[in-house]
């Protein structure tokens, strides 16, 4: 979860440039999380709020496990503080919440996470294997990957792995975090070459180069473009045989009634979704949306709390024009939550970090709030 919400995420290790592609492209997908949370409060089962729905399903959650595998790098010390320590604190108020406000009867343990958590028990698990899975060689890297990929296929065949310990989801989503840990490599290995060869920009055929480089990059744009434009038709056409649980990770085949047919088609929609995004995604910095990409983590986390009273006191049920509520409700978490000096205020529960509870700390932090 640091990996995917924390304040320095760098391209790559011993560099200070911000990866603002990333930023950007976590800023997209943190309000897909939530506006595909609050679509949840109001769709019908035929609608094109649920094609929207299964659309931001089949892309995000993956993208968001290949943003963290960008990042990842194997620090038990980051893991305990910066993954752990929330998990503990969010399972802790969220089941407190669920049996306080809601009214539920919810057992306090922390082997099951509670909703939106998985993601974060998963980063956990994923962090600590990744001593065993960084390797080195292209070759090695696609056997990685294809077992990876076979795992997260077969995984579906297991009735017993679902909620507990985010056993399925942990499987299922893994191959996007591996490979957003070796796109992370490949990347790296690319500039390094790229930076030794600058001088090649006086060279007369540079600029024809660049051209075709970008007239490549546009066909490539207009071809995904068309071919995610069809899975988005194809969606709609049969959205009505469709269930949403299929795209969760959490739901064998056998109780879901899908096939594994089924799992290789949603791998492939999400690999091409994740690389039309890279081709899309600005690489500079937009002002505001950069930084709520680069501050993901407490929306994800808080965000949550709003959905579940949305829907325990029905709110849409009073609304008209849900979409438009939806859509402008979803802004507006996203951008609270994301809100510097609540960012600050709340960082105790995020991280833990001593200074953070010393005093001296909070009377900074009380400080910066008041500035801004």
């Amino acid at each position: 979860m640091e990996q995917k919400v924390g304040d320095a995420h760098m391209l790559a290790a011993g560099t200070n440039r911000r990866n603002y592609q990333m930023d950007n492209l976590k800023c997209l997908l943190i309000f897909s999380v939530v506006f595909g949370h609050m679509l949840e409060l109001f769709m019908g089962k035929n609608s094109p709020e649920r094609v929207i729905y299964l659309v931001i399903y089949s892309f995000h959650m993956p993208l968001f496990a290949f943003v963290s595998g960008v990042f990842a790098r194997y620090n038990p010390s980051k893991i305990k503080n910066n993954m752990i320590y929330p998990y503990l604190i969010f399972q802790t108020l969220y089941l407190l919440f669920s049996n306080q406000i809601l009214d539920k009867d919810a057992d306090m343990q922390y082997t099951t996470p509670y909703w939106l958590l998985w993601y974060l028990f998963a980063i956990i698990v994923w962090n600590l294997v990744l001593p065993l899975v960084q390797v080195e060689g292209m070759k090695k890297k696609m056997a990685m990957l294809l077992a990876a990929a076979a795992a997260s296929v077969f995984i579906g065949f297991d009735e017993k792995a679902g909620y507990f310990l985010s056993a399925s989801r942990i499987v299922e989503f893994f191959p996007y975090f591996l490979l957003g840990v070796y796109y992370r490599d490949m990347k790296r290995k690319a500039q390094e070459t790229a930076s030794g060869l600058r001088k090649e920009k006086e060279q007369p055929d540079y600029q024809a180069d660049k051209r075709k480089k970008w007239l490549f990059k546009g066909a490539a744009i207009l071809i995904l473009g068309i071919i995610l434009g069809a899975f988005v038709w194809l969606i709609g056409q049969n959205v009505e045989d469709i269930k949403s649980a299929w795209f969760y990770g959490s739901v064998s085949y056998e109780k879901g009634n899908y096939g594994w047919q089924f799992r290789l088609l949603s791998i492939a929609a999400a690999l091409l979704w994740l690389a039309f995004f890279l081709l899309c995604m600005p690489v500079r910095k937009i002002p505001f949306l950069s930084y709520i990409g680069a501050n993901t983590m407490p929306v994800y986390l808080l965000h949550g709390f709003v959905i579940k009273l949305l829907s325990k006191i029905k709110f849409f049920s009073f609304i008209e024009h849900e979409e438009a509520v939806a859509l402008l409700f979803s802004v507006l978490l996203v951008a609270v939550f994301s809100w510097k000096p609540l960012v600050e205020f709340l960082a105790p529960l995020f991280r833990w970090n001593r200074q953070d509870f010393d005093r001296r700390g909070r009377k900074k932090i009380g400080k910066r709030i008041k500035v801004s």
